[in-house]
């Protein structure tokens, strides 16, 4: 009778040893599948922002030759670094709706996702 509670209690143990293994390989696998989701997302945004900035500069300079056909050169290229500075300040006042909220939502959504929703799926 004590032989097989002993054996039962070694049973017992080499199951919830394996049980906390596999459970921490699981935390890694997912941990790991979360990094890569933030890190590729994060190069897709740099990506996309450095195609977009030369695209942003040629359209700046061909409003600014719409505007010189209506003022001065100087005039121009000072109303077209205006309306920059506007949207800039736009961005800066909105930056909690048009950032933070966001980049919030994607991070916790990646993050906290529950299995209760992805067996929903």
């Amino acid at each position: 009778m004590k032989n097989k509670l002993t054996d039962d209690i070694k049973e017992l143990l080499s199951q919830g040893m394996n049980w906390a293994k596999l459970e921490v390989e699981y935390l890694k696998l997912t941990a790991a599948e979360k990094i890569i989701i933030l890190l590729s997302m994060s190069v897709i945004g740099v990506v996309i922002l450095l195609l977009l900035l030369p695209a942003l500069l040629m359209f700046l300079f061909a409003l600014a030759q719409v505007f010189i056909d209506f003022m001065p050169v100087a005039v121009a290229y000072v109303t077209v670094g205006g309306i920059v500075l506007l949207l800039l300040g736009l961005l800066i006042i909105f930056r909690k709706q048009l950032v933070i909220n966001p980049v919030a939502k994607f991070i916790s959504k990646v993050l906290l996702d529950h299995p209760e929703k992805k067996s929903e799926k």
